[in-house]
């Protein structure tokens, strides 16, 4: 019983963390019945919402290499199943959390952690007679609206219950003219980052951000963010704000190498024209991500590619290049470690004798000179052991290219300025 007492304590002693773990790779799009691919429509429109939810970048689905990506969204997920929402079917999908981080590191995104801030929503509706505080279960449209762009962007909210302690704690007109000390007051009982104090009017949302915790609302110097956005899509236009907002604080841009990279040389380029027309026809295939450049020797370059599919793929569309010709590959040479040798040493004397008479004898040589170098000659020998040769990585895959010869335009005089030309030489032949 003690521990649990003390257990208790501590609970109470420590603030809880508000942080919540958004589930970014999931996905919820209902079926259009009209047209003649649904389920194809729908996988690519959750992939475009898990996108944006994990990046934070609205714009994220028309960079280039996200493009590519889309049109083979199959690859990416991991989990597919049909449901029902308000009536209506819908495909389910949940998307390989490791592939969509490659992929935005492979398009240089940022990713938005799943680790994000709560905020807690006072919305105060003003209608013709009252206003009124917007509950967990009211029966709010801009509630509603709010509410579901926050979750397509990953914004994690927290709608006040509408209890005893709510309604008794917290006075309508201190929130709808913005006092930071009640407003924190009245926010201390739930366990958030933040406070977004929303006030509605027709078409026309005034909106105070607290990027603080309410403790410290109205009680430190720290100022509030605000905003005014009007329209049917006011609240959606909203909570965009506040979500890039929040994914600009928190958002790492995830190093290039996690994607799955290739090196591929291409040779026979001869030219600079030949370079780029080669660079710009391998960034269009749909299974490059990106390109560096690691080497240029002479006639030939070698590339490092980012892939979006397989290396089988990304050849056999290369190949469909006409000007690309495939070579093949020698297998890498076996590196052989250099070892240390010995001379035999001679088993006695006697050898070393008969040699020394036998050089003797043959070359005309001086008798010490000769035993010194005999003597040396039996002596073992040992070579020193060399560092292994360092080995560059072949290339996956070598292409011969076959460019098209580009003659550069010629000059072409206008035929004004000859006739201008002409006129006044006859004009000169005239004077003279």
């Amino acid at each position: 019983m003690r521990s649990i007492v003390l257990f208790a304590l501590g609970l109470i002693g420590f603030p809880a963390l508000a942080l919540t773990n958004v589930d970014l790779y999931q996905s919820q799009v209902v079926l259009d019945q009209s047209i003649e691919k649904p389920d194809a429509q729908a996988r690519k429109q959750g992939m475009e919402e898990v996108i944006v939810r994990a990046s934070g970048v609205p714009d994220a689905i028309h960079n280039s290499v996200i493009q590519k990506a889309l049109q083979q969204n199959a690859q990416y997920l991991a989990q597919i199943s049909y449901g029902q929402l308000d009536g209506q079917k819908t495909l389910k999908m949940r998307f390989n959390d490791s592939q969509i981080d490659s992929l935005l590191s492979q398009a240089q995104l940022p990713l938005w952690p799943a680790q994000r801030a709560n905020l807690l929503v006072w919305l105060i509706e003003e209608s013709q007679t009252e206003r009124s505080v917007a509950w967990e279960d009211s029966n709010s449209a801009l509630l509603e609206s709010m509410k579901q762009q926050a979750t397509e962007r990953g914004l994690p909210l927290t709608i006040p219950v509408g209890d005893f302690n709510d309604v008794t704690g917290v006075n309508i007109s201190d929130l709808w003219g913005g006092f930071a000390l009640p407003v924190g007051q009245a926010s201390q009982r739930y366990p958030v980052d933040g406070v977004l104090v929303v006030r509605a009017s027709n078409n026309n949302l005034r909106w105070t951000l607290y990027d603080q915790m309410p403790k410290t609302i109205g009680v430190t110097r720290q100022a509030p963010l605000s905003g005014n956005d009007s329209g049917q899509d006011a609240a959606d236009k909203m909570i965009d704000q506040i979500s890039d907002y929040y994914a600009k604080q928190s958002s790492v841009v995830v190093a290039g190498e996690s994607s799955e990279a290739i090196k591929v040389r291409f040779t026979s380029l001869d030219n600079a024209v030949d370079f780029f027309v080669l660079e710009r026809k391998l960034q269009q295939l749909s299974s490059v991500a990106s390109l560096d450049i690691t080497k240029i020797q002479g006639k030939d370059v070698t590339f490092k590619v980012h892939l979006l599919a397989t290396p089988t793929e990304f050849e056999q569309q290369v190949l469909r290049l006409r000007e690309a010709k495939a070579i093949a590959i020698e297998p890498a040479p076996v590196v052989v470690e250099p070892t240390i040798t010995q001379e035999p040493k001679p088993a006695n004397n006697a050898v070393v004798e008969e040699q020394i008479l036998s050089d003797a004898t043959t070359q005309s040589l001086d008798t010490d000179t000769t035993i010194n170098n005999a003597a040396a000659q039996a002596l073992p020998a040992i070579i020193e052991q060399a560092p292994p040769a360092i080995v560059e990585v072949p290339p996956t895959f070598i292409f011969e290219w076959h460019g098209e010869q580009y003659a550069a335009p010629m000059p072409v005089t206008e035929p004004q300025q000859e006739e201008a030309l002409e006129s006044e030489e006859i004009e000169t032949e005239v004077d003279a």
